[in-house]
């Protein structure tokens, strides 16, 4: 941990201490007024229906002793407090958190894409961690507010960060990306989440590639292959529309590409699940020309395949041996809401409640369909922040989980009643739709019996997490009931 004075800061933001000690030690920065400590700097962010301006007395009064304000008042009854006057308190904590990065001289690898980001960085320093020293972003602290907080928590010990860099509206990625100045970035796919705001996946995608403005010279972009819009920077990067400044290094840049497709540089072949794993041979280039390597992957998915020969490749570049990193992702353990299984009562919840956008659908239904049951259901929420196309991405994922073998599907809300809609017009798959969770918790608190898989999952506004919590609550009452429906 390495400390700051919060004169440094000012000088640093463009900022004047103008009430507290210049000389006050600052190691973290929190935008939540109630989780910090006397090192902790209060960073107010001014929302959209909230100025946590309001809240400086509160993070005094929880412990914190430093604050970045635009307002530019001393808030009365805080005597200990030291004040950073800044034109905007978030662009102040950017430039801290670049300044920070600038003082270590350590690879950085930076990670977006539609879906799969958590995942492949939690895959990444996994593959990483027992070679060496590993940085990895905590929690969901990959924003314009988060990622710079992750800065403030290298170390001379570490030898790596491992960075997610998330985006929802234009110009974010360039932000951030200046903050992060990754050595090597990857981008695991163009999706159609927050399209919404975007408007086509063509123009999500030059957002995704403003990670690649602050890449050094000869820096490398690891690509999914198997994503159309993404190998057409490697078959026809002249058609791609993206920044002057994302083209400039671009043009410059190694492309890595990463798959199941045959002309991958890292690619998987002979991909077969064994129970609750994913075996394939990694096939990849060793310098002489291809090498082989047979890999155990600990979850279920050809997106997860995916992930992991995004991990291979980057511990290549970091030059650790494949076997090394095949011996971490072997202990690789999803994280929470993350598509953990959960066993209650003779029946495996899983967990993958953190956000769901068709392409992540997509993935979850098919690590449902490979786990082993006797009835495979799937509990989908409406996907949000989908624009005009939400109807016919609904409508195209309930078709998929029909085709995919699903026997139950289970949706909730009003925009995942068209997914319930198109199975049950396939006519190859039993689906009830519900308003709420309240309606779906009563049928599947009835319904679930001994030996099902259930998958749950859908955007994070729909709360799929509490339905887990409460179908997992009710199951192991029964238990201790001395119940356990069987089939």
């Amino acid at each position: 941990m390495r400390f700051y004075c919060a004169g440094e800061i000012a000088e640093i933001a463009g900022g004047t201490v103008i009430a507290g000690d210049g000389k006050a030690e600052i190691s973290e920065a929190s935008t939540n007024s109630k989780e910090g400590d006397k090192n902790t700097l209060f960073v107010p962010v001014i929302g959209e229906h909230v100025d946590a301006h309001d809240f400086i007395a509160d993070a005094y009064h929880h412990g914190m002793r430093a604050v970045l304000t635009s307002r530019g008042e001393v808030i009365k009854n805080t005597p200990e407090m030291t004040y950073i006057k800044v034109e905007n308190t978030v662009a102040a904590l950017q430039k801290f958190g670049a300044a920070v990065r600038n003082c270590f001289d350590i690879p950085i690898v930076g990670i977006t894409g539609s879906v799969g980001k958590t995942t492949t960085k939690e895959m990444i320093a996994a593959a990483l961690e027992n070679s060496l020293c590993t940085l990895k972003t905590a929690g969901n602290m990959n924003s314009q507010v988060g990622l710079p907080r992750m800065m403030l928590r290298l170390s001379k010990e570490h030898q790596v960060a491992v960075i997610e860099m998330g985006m929802s509206m234009p110009g974010e990625m360039a932000k951030i990306a200046a903050v992060a100045r990754p050595e090597c970035a990857v981008i695991t796919n163009i999706g159609v989440s927050h399209i919404g705001q975007l408007g086509s996946k063509e123009n999500i995608r030059r957002e995704k590639l403003d990670i690649v403005r602050e890449l050094p010279c000869g820096g490398t972009l690891f690509l999914n292959g198997d994503d159309p819009l993404l190998y057409e920077l490697v078959s026809d990067a002249a058609a791609v529309k993206m920044s002057e400044q994302a083209r400039e290094r671009l043009s410059k840049a190694k492309l890595i590409t990463f798959g199941l497709s045959e002309y991958c540089d890292f690619r998987a072949r002979a991909v077969r699940p064994e129970g609750e794993h994913t075996t394939f041979l990694l096939d990849y280039p060793d310098g002489l020309g291809r090498g082989e390597l047979e890999v155990s992957l600990p979850v279920l998915g050809d997106h997860n395949v995916r992930n992991a020969l995004a991990a291979f490749a980057v511990a290549a570049y970091c030059d650790i041996s494949l076997e090394r990193a095949a011996a971490g992702l072997a202990d690789y353990t999803p994280i929470a809401m993350r598509g953990g299984k959960i066993e209650s009562n003779g029946v495996i919840l899983i967990d993958d409640t953190y956000n769901a956008s068709p392409d992540s659908m997509r993935g979850a239904i098919d690590s449902l369909i490979f786990s082993a049951a006797k009835r495979h259901i799937a509990v989908l929420a409406s996907m949000l922040e989908l624009g005009e196309i939400s109807r016919e991405c609904h409508r195209e994922i309930g078709l998929y989980a029909a085709v995919k073998g699903v026997d139950l599907l289970v949706t909730i809300g009003s925009e995942a009643e068209h997914c319930a809609q198109a199975a049950n017009d396939a006519g190859i798959a039993a689906a009830v739709c519900f308003k709420d969770n309240e309606e779906a918790f009563q049928f599947l608190a009835r319904e679930l019996v001994f030996g099902d898989v259930v998958l749950f999952k859908g955007s994070r506004g729909m709360k799929l997490d509490k339905l887990v919590d409460r179908i997992k609550t009710e199951r192991e009452k029964e238990m201790e009931g001395g119940t356990c429906t069987q089939m």
